[in-house]
C-alpha cells in the first residue's frame, strides 16, 4: 500500500511532461520561422537599396545622355567628333551598351485642338486635312477657250453676242484643298498658323497648278498674312457648289492684311471689333487717249481686259469691322475706306481720289437648323470688293486725266432648308450694279443677277454628293445682255 502513492505520483509527473513537451515543442518551430523571415526581410531590404542605387545611377546616365543631345544639336557644323559622340548610344557603368529597346522615345500624343497630334518633345499642336471635291458642269454657253467662267461663276465671263461655245461641258477637280496649321500655347496667347492650298492657279480647264488660298499666323488678337478680308463676312456666304458665289456678295477675296480682333461682351451679348490694314489695288477704267489700252474696244466679252492696274498706290485699304454673335446668329457691319492712284510711266502724268463703302452681312437661325444669310452693301470707289473678280472698276478717267468714282451696290439673300440631318437644300438670289460716267466705254458690265438652287446629301459627316442650278446674267451700259444656265454635279470627301 505504500508503494501506490509513489506510483502515482511518478504516473502524474510522466502526464505533466507528457502533456508540457507539444507546447515547447511549438514554440521552437514558430521561433525558427520566424528567424528565417527575419532573414528574407534582411536579404529584401538589402536588394531594394541596391535596386534604388541602380536606378538613381541610369537616371543620372540617362540625363548626362540627353544634355550631350542638346549640346551636340546647338554645337557648330564643324564640331564633328562630338555630334558623334552625342548620337551614339550611352555606355552604361555595369551593365555594359543599352540595347536598343531599352532608349527612351517621346510618343506622339494627341493635340490640344481636335484632329491635330502634338509634336513629340513640344507643346505645338499639328494637323494636316483637307477634302476632295470633282465638279461636273453642264453650261448653256461657254465663257471661252480655257477661261474660268467655265469652271466656276466668274459674272465678267458670260458671254454677250454670239460669242461662246453652246451646251459645253466641263470636268475639273480644281477645288480640292489641302491645309496644314499648328497652335502653340503661349503666355502672350496662342500662337496659330494656317496654310491653305487649291489648283486654280491656272485658268486652263485641265491645267491644275497649285494656288495659295491662306497663309497667315496669329498670336493672341493679332493676326497677319493673307486670308479672307475684313470686308467679307464668311459665315454670311452662301451654302453653294459653285465656288464662284453670288453676283450680289461681297467678293470673295483673300489678301494680305495685318489685323487685330478685340471681343467684348455688351448687354449679355459676345461681340467684337476688327481693324486691319490690307493690300491695296486700284482697278481703273482708263481712256485710250491717255494711255494705249483696250479700254475703248467694241469687244464686249474681254473681261479684265479694259481695266488698268497702275500698281502705284501709296496707302494700304483700311477696314473696320463690328461683329454681333448673339445666339441666334451672326450680324456684322463693315466699312472700308482707300485710295485709288492713277499714274501714268511715259508722261509722269499723277491722279487720287479717296473712296470707301460699307457691308452689313450675317446669318439669322430660323426654325431648328435653318437660316437666312444676307449682305448688303454700297460704296463709291470699292467696286473691287463687289461680286465677282472683275466684274467692275473702282473708277474711270476720262481723256483729260480726270478721275471719277465708280459708285457700285447691290446685295445677296440666300435660306436654307434642312429636310433632315442629311438632306439640306439652298435658294440664293444675289443682284450687283456698277454707275459709271457717261464717258465710260459702253461695253462695260452695267447689272449682274444670279440666282442658285441646290440640293446636297451628306450621308456621313466627310461625304457630301450634290446638283444645283444657276441662272447668271449680265447687262452691259449699252442694254445689251447675256445669261448663262448650268447645271453641277459635286462629289466632295473630306479627309
Amino acid at each position: 500500500m505504500s508503494k501506490l502513492p509513489l506510483l502515482l505520483k511518478i504516473l502524474t509527473i510522466f502526464l505533466c511532461c507528457w502533456t508540457i513537451s507539444p507546447v515547447q515543442a511549438a514554440d521552437e518551430d514558430i521561433k525558427t520561422l520566424l528567424k528565417a523571415l527575419s532573414q528574407q526581410v534582411t536579404q529584401l531590404q538589402s536588394q531594394v537599396e541596391r535596386s534604388n542605387t541602380r536606378i538613381e545611377q541610369l537616371e543620372q546616365e540617362l540625363q548626362n545622355y540627353r544634355a550631350e543631345q542638346v549640346a551636340a544639336s546647338k554645337s557648330p557644323l564643324g564640331n564633328t567628333a562630338h555630334a558623334m559622340e552625342a548620337s551614339a548610344a550611352p555606355v552604361l557603368a555595369s551593365s555594359g551598351t543599352v540595347n536598343d529597346k531599352t532608349k527612351e522615345k517621346p510618343a506622339v500624343t494627341i493635340g490640344d485642338v481636335k484632329g491635330t497630334f502634338k509634336i513629340p518633345g513640344s507643346d505645338t499642336s499639328v494637323g494636316l486635312g483637307g477634302f476632295v471635291k470633282m465638279d461636273t458642269l453642264f453650261n448653256s454657253v461657254s465663257a471661252g477657250r480655257d477661261r474660268l467662267g467655265d469652271q466656276q461663276l466668274a459674272m465678267a465671263q458670260i458671254p454677250v453676242g454670239a460669242a461662246g461655245e453652246r451646251g459645253q461641258i466641263a470636268f475639273h477637280s480644281k477645288e480640292s484643298r489641302l491645309w496644314f496649321k499648328s497652335f502653340t500655347p503661349n503666355t502672350w496667347g496662342d500662337i496659330n498658323t494656317y496654310i491653305e492650298l487649291d489648283f486654280f492657279g491656272d485658268p486652263a480647264t485641265y491645267t491644275y497648278t497649285p494656288r495659295l488660298r491662306h497663309a497667315y499666323g496669329s498670336v493672341g488678337h493679332f493676326l497677319a498674312g493673307q486670308t479672307w478680308t475684313t470686308y467679307l463676312n464668311v459665315a454670311a456666304l452662301p451654302d453653294t457648289l459653285d465656288v464662284g458665289g453670288s453676283a450680289g456678295a461681297v467678293s470673295s477675296l483673300r489678301q494680305s492684311l495685318v489685323r487685330w480682333s478685340e471681343p467684348f461682351t455688351w448687354l449679355d451679348t459676345p461681340m467684337e471689333w476688327q481693324v486691319a490694314l490690307e493690300a491695296p489695288r486700284s482697278r481703273l477704267w482708263v481712256d485710250s487717249a491717255l494711255e494705249a489700252s483696250l479700254s475703248k474696244s467694241a469687244n464686249p466679252n474681254l473681261d479684265a481686259g479694259y481695266y488698268t492696274t497702275p500698281n502705284a498706290d501709296r496707302y494700304p485699304d483700311m477696314m473696320a469691322r463690328l461683329n454681333l454673335n448673339p445666339n441666334w446668329g451672326n450680324v456684322s457691319l463693315a466699312a472700308v475706306g482707300r485710295q485709288l492712284r492713277y499714274t501714268n510711266g511715259s508722261t509722269g502724268y499723277r491722279q487720287a481720289e479717296w473712296g470707301g463703302g460699307v457691308n452689313m452681312a450675317g446669318r439669322i437661325s430660323t426654325f431648328g437648323l435653318d437660316n437666312i444669310r444676307f449682305m448688303a452693301h454700297y460704296g463709291k470707289g470699292d467696286a473691287r470688293y463687289a461680286s465677282t473678280n472683275n466684274t467692275f472698276a473702282d473708277a474711270a478717267l476720262d481723256q483729260h486725266g480726270v478721275i471719277e468714282l465708280v459708285e457700285a451696290y447691290g446685295g445677296m439673300l440666300s435660306y436654307q432648308h434642312w429636310w433632315d440631318k442629311q438632306w439640306r437644300s439652298n435658294v440664293t438670289y444675289g443682284f450687283a450694279q456698277a454707275d459709271y460716267p457717261t464717258y465710260a466705254n459702253t461695253v462695260l458690265t452695267h447689272q449682274v443677277q444670279s440666282v442658285h438652287a441646290n440640293l446636297l446629301w451628306s450621308p456621313v459627316s466627310q461625304a457630301m454628293l450634290g446638283v444645283e442650278y444657276t441662272y447668271a446674267t449680265r447687262e452691259l451700259i449699252d442694254g445689251r445682255d447675256g445669261a448663262l444656265q448650268r447645271v453641277q454635279f459635286s462629289a466632295k470627301y473630306s479627309f
